[in-house]
């Protein structure tokens, strides 16, 4: 290879890694990739010039092919009971309806020691032990699951969410728990241990909110921050902020530097200080991937300086990328890990040629046209991350970074010095006062700014097409090229046109509907042309809200069967993703009967922002672009109170396209004889339970395919028994459905399809 070869070989080399990877996690066995390597390897020593530089890439993507299989394709533990013991490494947090969970390390299962953490969750109404904390060694007998992946379109990957934090299985229930001091040593429970007592020391000393806030900024304990402050905060662009990164270590690195300078600390000694305590910190925060990458990549630049090097910045991301993903190839799918990467090569990229616009010499007008520099050169970075994953963008992020920074810089300052006081409590209790000030001086303006209206723009998911006007605006504003004026502007404007393009709604002429995948629960969408219908909402998993949020769709209506959890809550999600909901139909005596309380506080809630709320019985209908929605199910003043919420769940028969379509809900028994009519597609009653679709009931309705919303292979395999000779489509095995209605036909789609299979 020439010197020039060599010279750029790191970064095609960290993007052939990356495309070997994603690779690789599609791939069922590593033979073929670590084969592979084999050809590779030999033609790195035997070419020469530019065949070894490809062989290097080569290289480079089947090692990424061979880590991604088996990163992505872990060996897992049988599915089933056992006693489950572990030592708790993450906060306790507790959702809505009654819903714990955290994560567990040095995990064994029936007293063999597992490989890898565990995610532990149980639902309960009581209050919580007190001694249930980080560090602390629980047993107890619950199910051991492998957790699923994306089931639904633009769903959520919660399988490989769990495989970037070392999480491999599952564990539901908490039956016959007990709770002890740990057995033996484990450094992630300690560290958690000594988390959680610092995160109390500092609530002790500044008060609930601000040590909450100081919490979650030194030692990422994210959870004790307000859901409604964290969307503020994305609101204006600055959500950075709250997760401990670079910014955070960065700062970290300020206080030492100032520390050792007053210490006269010799220069060659504090590198190495620095790295063990970026290293200790790391342990503190339980190693957690975004402080790891920081960390690295400031100890790497350090390191870094004396090279002087050409384009250092660019080798140093990539190196720093590649070496991330090697030890951990799973991040590569992470939000945090693209948005720390795309940030980097923005700025790495597009910074110098800003820069070089500077038009000012003193030094404070160039200091802040540096940092606005910096802002819009990381903000271009993030563009594609942000749209395909949020899809918004935040209008006053610009205006609002520079001066958010600089007050959060002296915030997270001040936190440190107050935690490195807690030791000598008077002093630290003496010094919270300004720290509490000043929090809450922060929090009120964030929290003015992020409630004005028309602050964000959302924007549909970006696309390939999206990807494509990037490459000339990238161009035209990369450091490393020089084109000529006009071609810089014509590349820009035509590369910006396109971007926009690709981001402006669709029309939609089909009727589609859309059963997800939420285990036994419900949620689905009706998308009639230009109409949008949320038929059930699922849990709190963002599902729904998702979808919507992915489309750029505000629901016409929300209609929910009934308001037991598994089918309301997922509102929740709806109302944090600031979707609007006009409103909402309920069966007749919905909110009679026996349901968790936070289901009613939702509603509640709604109406007060302006949600209108209906009821449906036996007779009333919808009007639908493509049809009608009659409902069959309660009867008006037939209800009773505080009964069981699935008696009286909404049973309605859809007409579209001239199909009919039987929605059932979770009714079963003898009630379903009062809504059975003849259908062309029915959705199983209650998830196709034991004492739902009764033979009399297919019998009335001979429905030429049935649809299952339900978690387990064994229960779809029960009801396609009961079904026998009519076909089932079960979200269980296929992923999310979807119904496509054309005149007098229907067809559904698996997720997990590869093509459409007509019924």
């Amino acid at each position: 290879m020439t010197g020039r070869q060599r010279a750029w070989l790191l970064p095609p080399a960290a993007l052939c890694l990356i495309g070997g990877i994603l690779a690789g996690r599609g791939l069922s066995s590593p033979l073929l990739p670590w084969l592979a390597c084999l050809p590779a390897l030999a033609a790195l020593f035997l070419t020469r010039g530019g065949l070894r530089f490809a062989a290097c890439l080569a290289l480079s993507f089947t090692l990424g092919a061979a880590a991604g299989q088996v990163s992505f394709h872990p060996a897992l533990p049988p599915e089933g009971e056992y006693e489950v013991r572990g030592i708790i490494c993450e906060e306790v947090t507790r959702g809505k309806y009654g819903q714990v969970r955290t994560a567990l390390t040095h995990v064994s299962l029936d007293g063999k020691p597992l490989s890898s953490g565990a995610w532990w969750t149980f639902y309960t109404d009581n209050e919580l032990p007190d001694d249930l904390v980080p560090g602390k060694e629980v047993c107890f007998r619950g199910t051991v699951y492998a957790p699923s992946g994306a089931d639904n379109p633009d769903g959520y990957d919660f399988r490989e969410e769990l495989l970037r934090r070392g999480i491999t299985v599952g564990a539901y229930g908490a039956d016959g728990l007990s709770i002890t001091a740990a057995s033996g040593f484990s450094f992630m429970g300690s560290a958690a241990a000594l988390r959680h007592r610092i995160s109390l020391a500092l609530e002790q000393v500044m008060g609930e909110e601000a040590g909450g806030y100081a919490s979650g900024l030194l030692l990422g304990i994210r959870t004790l921050i307000p859901s409604e402050d964290r969307a503020a905060f994305a609101r204006l662009g600055i959500a950075h902020i709250l997760s401990v990164s670079g910014f955070h270590t960065g700062l970290l690195i300020a206080l030492l530097a100032l520390l050792f300078r007053l210490l006269r600390l010799p220069p060659r000694v504090r590198p190495w200080l620095y790295g063990l305590i970026l290293l200790l910190y790391c342990g503190l925060c339980g190693m957690s991937q975004p402080v790891l990458r920081a960390s690295l990549m400031l100890f790497a630049g350090m390191l870094g300086k004396k090279l002087q090097r050409p384009r250092i910045q660019l080798h140093l991301v990539c190196a720093v990328m590649a070496g991330m993903l090697l030890i951990s190839p799973v991040q590569v799918t992470g939000i945090s890990f693209q948005l720390t990467f795309c940030a980097m090569a923005g700025i790495a990229l597009i910074m110098p040629w800003l820069d070089g616009l500077n038009p000012f010499s003193r030094r404070i007008p160039r200091a802040v046209w540096s940092s606005l520099a910096v802002t819009v050169a990381a903000g271009l970075g993030l563009l594609l991350p942000e749209l395909y994953h949020y899809q918004k963008l935040p209008l006053v992020s610009l205006v609002v970074n520079l001066p958010a920074g600089i007050a959060a810089s002296a915030l997270i300052l001040t936190d440190w010095i107050i935690l490195l006081t807690l030791p000598v409590r008077f002093l630290a209790e003496w010094l919270a006062i300004p720290g509490k000030a000043l929090t809450d001086l922060f929090l009120q303006a964030v929290r003015m700014l992020g409630s004005l209206p028309g602050i964000t723009l959302w924007t549909h998911a970006s696309t390939w097409l999206t990807v494509l006007g990037m490459i000339p605006v990238g161009y035209s504003l990369c450091g490393l090229f020089r084109p000529s004026r006009w071609r810089r502007i014509i590349c820009l404007l035509s590369g910006t046109a396109v971007v926009i393009l690709s981001l402006l709604p669709q029309p939609h002429h089909t009727t589609e509907y859309i059963q997800f995948s939420v285990g036994n629960a419900d949620a689905a969408v009706l998308w009639d042309r230009d109409r949008v219908y949320v038929m059930d909402t699922g849990t709190d998993d963002g599902v729904v809200s998702g979808f919507l949020r992915r489309n750029r769709l505000t629901p016409d209506a929300v209609i929910l069967t009934h308001l037991h959890t598994d089918h309301a809550g997922g509102l929740l999600s709806l109302m944090d993703d600031e979707i609007p909901i006009p409103v909402i139909y309920l069966p007749e005596g919905a909110k009679d009967q026996a349901i968790h309380e936070d289901v009613l506080a939702v509603l509640k809630e709604l109406e007060a922002a302006g949600t209108e709320i209906r009821t449906l019985s036996r007779g009333d209908s919808l009007s639908l672009p493509s049809g009608t929605l009659t409902v069959l199910w309660p009867e008006k003043g037939g209800t009773r109170r505080m009964q069981d919420a699935n008696r009286y769940s909404l049973v309605s028969l859809l007409k579209i396209r001239g199909v009919s379509f039987l929605h059932t809900g979770d009714i079963e028994g003898i009630y379903e004889h009062y809504s059975a009519v003849p259908a062309d597609l029915m959705k199983a009653p209650h998830h196709g339970s034991a004492g739902s679709t009764f033979p009399e009931t297919l019998e009335r309705v001979r429905p030429q395919a049935v649809l299952l919303s339900c978690a387990s292979l064994s229960r779809e395999e029960a009801y396609a028994e009961r079904l026998g000779e009519i076909p089932l489509r079960s979200t269980a095995s296929g992923g999310a459905l979807t119904v496509r209605f054309e005149e007098d036909a229907f067809g559904i789609v698996s997720f997990k399809d590869v093509s459409q299979q007509p019924e």
